[in-house]
């Protein structure tokens, strides 16, 4: 007699949103790159990690072009610019503004400001898109306290 449920039912619920998710291979797998400290990472291996090429391919490389764009540009990239920058490097606005700022915001990859038009406030706000470094703070995080915990259990055995 066969064993499992011939008719499974999917469990509902929340399921995992890609715009939440982080992306990790598999540390048993062959796609991890090196994690010897000396040896650097290029921006596309970071990018990779929100944006994986093997599932979000046109996303990953609009993502590794706009933040390789903002960070020569680190004091800021405002509309104008970076209306510029799309129209030049053909990528849709709309993927930019709903799918790649939001999530490399979300990481705190980039940081989104918001400054009012300075010669009539009224109008509204504009946005600059700057590097931001919280993206690194809180994997730096993460990784001390695993460290802490993994040390702690081996102390205590």
């Amino acid at each position: 007699m066969p064993k499992g449920n011939k008719k499974p039912v999917p469990v509902k619920g929340e399921t995992l949103k890609s715009k939440e998710s982080l992306y990790f291979p598999s540390v048993q797998g062959s796609k991890w790159s090196s994690i010897d400290g000396d040896i650097r990472w290029e921006l596309e291996e970071v990018v990779d990690h929100i944006f994986p090429k093997v599932y979000q391919e046109r996303s990953n490389k609009y993502a590794t072009k706009l933040v390789d764009f903002v960070l020569k540009n680190p004091d800021g990239v405002e509309k104008e610019m970076l209306s510029n920058f799309l129209e030049k490097e053909d990528i849709p606005s709309s993927t930019a503004y709903n799918v790649v700022i939001p999530k490399l915001v979300k990481f705190g990859i980039l940081r989104r400001e918001r400054e009012s038009v300075e010669n009539d406030p009224g109008r509204g706000w504009f946005m600059i898109l700057k590097p931001s470094k919280s993206f690194s703070s809180h994997l730096e995080k993460l990784a001390q306290e695993w460290r802490s915990i993994y040390k702690t259990a081996l102390k205590d055995r």
